[in-house]
């Protein structure tokens, strides 16, 4: 029995949304044109979260190519200026040689190790080529660097294992290919490249020394990449074997530059940052480029949403004019339906289903708007020069679906009172209106 009383509420609700909809059929006009002031304010805001979304997955793109977002970048500690310059050197001792400060040593690499949540730690080295061999047998100037973490590269041919570089191999940008005297990137895989250094010997000659790498990858440019330079990148164990054979007479051996920190899964990247910091080290993640970049795009996602809640702020007016309106015209209608039996409660959900159908169709003409004018990504990216592929308004289905519930709500809610007054209307008062 229970059962049929809920399914005859059931079929009576939906009749009444039926009906909500012919009778806003019925003023097609007005409808429409109460609907179109909200899809202005919906077209806004959906465009808005469209281009926040984008703007956030450029932004992550542009960290990953940049570097890696599990590892920190950390250099000694900064030198007090003012206690510099009143310490004298010491009589014979060479100023490069005379002490470490502003580099890290061994020790330090022992310390970072120690802080909670670090994985590896792995030295920072810098070295110069005299010349590189290519695999025309031409011998050119060009400078190698060491990849000691998983910055993501763009392949123009070949990859890598987790964008890590292993031993003996090598990966060479795409604009040193033809230099190099190679048809294209394809063409390079698994050619030799060797890398010849020297270095100053005590009785003061030079000594040199060859190493001879495969290319595994070609990487190239990407407007995503923040900090590209097109050099060729080698593994830490081949660019530390040469640093030591460079700095084998050095004073300065054992003494680095900086270190990458990779920290281990499951810890928070500013939360060894700030650990590493209270060691007095100086600590540096692109999560502090990231944030700073999301805080412009939130910034500008939210001052364009802005206007369209001011829209839809508009059109809520609209909704409650659109909604009295209504009523005086049905007010014969709304008091036959209340003599027949209608409640007060169903007149009064006549009208909430009313103002829901008006939010439905402003906020879907708002989101079908945005969506279509999504599908310019590629004309966008072209204008920008930006890379091929890239999507600046991304368009989230549950986001949209979100959006136009929340209309449906505020159109309910602005209809409110319109509705109350056509419940509270006397059937027979009403009857009497001409």
């Amino acid at each position: 029995m229970v059962n049929k009383f809920k399914q005859k509420a059931y079929m009576r609700r939906i009749d009444v949304i039926r009906r909500a909809g012919r009778s806003l059929s019925q003023a097609k006009v007005r409808t429409l044109l109460t609907s179109l002031a909200i899809a202005v304010g919906a077209f806004t805001i959906s465009l808005a979260l469209a281009a926040g979304a984008g703007g956030r997955a450029y932004v992550n793109q542009m960290v990953s190519t940049s570097g890696d977002a599990k590892s920190i970048s950390v250099y000694a500690p900064m030198e007090d200026e003012k206690q510099s310059a009143q310490l004298l050197p010491e009589y014979g001792v060479i100023a490069d040689d005379a002490a470490t400060v502003g580099v890290l040593t061994k020790k330090d690499l022992v310390n970072l190790r120690a802080v909670a949540g670090v994985e590896t730690v792995t030295p920072r080295i810098g070295f110069e080529t005299q010349y590189v061999v290519t695999p025309a047998g031409k011998k050119l100037v060009a400078q190698a660097e060491v990849k000691i973490d998983q910055t993501e590269l763009i392949y123009a041919a070949g990859t890598l294992d987790n964008f890590t570089v292993k031993e003996g191999q090598i990966v060479i940008p795409d604009a040193y290919v033809q230099q190099f005297g190679i048809k294209d990137a394809a063409s390079a895989i698994g050619k030799k490249i060797t890398l010849h250094v020297v270095r100053d010997n005590p009785a003061g000659g030079q000594e040199s020394t060859d190493k001879t790498l495969t290319i595994a990858a070609v990487d190239r440019a990407s407007d995503t990449a923040i900090y590209y330079q097109p050099t060729l990148r080698i593994s830490p164990v081949d660019g530390e074997s040469l640093y030591n054979f460079i700095n084998a007479y050095s004073a300065t051996k054992d003494t680095y530059y900086g270190a990458t920190v990779q920290v281990k899964s499951g810890y928070d990247v500013n939360e060894v940052k700030t650990a590493l910091e209270a060691k007095k080290y100086q600590a540096y993640s692109l999560q502090d480029d990231r944030e700073s970049l999301l805080q412009t795009v939130n910034v500008v996602q939210w001052g364009m949403a802005a206007f369209g809640a001011l829209a839809i702020l508009a059109s809520i007016f609209g909704i409650i004019n659109t909604q009295y309106i209504s009523v005086l015209e049905r007010t014969q209608q709304i008091g036959l339906m209340k003599a027949v039996g209608m409640r007060r409660r169903d007149v009064a959900a006549l009208f909430r289903y009313e103002a829901a159908w008006v939010g439905f169709l402003g906020g879907t003409i708002g989101v079908v708007g945005a969506l279509l004018v999504s599908f310019a990504n590629p004309l966008i990216a072209n204008f920008l020069q930006l890379e091929e592929g890239t999507r600046l308004l991304i368009v989230e289905p549950l986001t949209a679906l979100l959006l136009i519930a929340s209309l449906m709500i505020v159109a309910v809610a602005s209809g409110y009172f319109p509705s109350r007054k056509a419940a509270k209307l006397d059937p027979i008062e009403a009857l009497r209106t001409e």
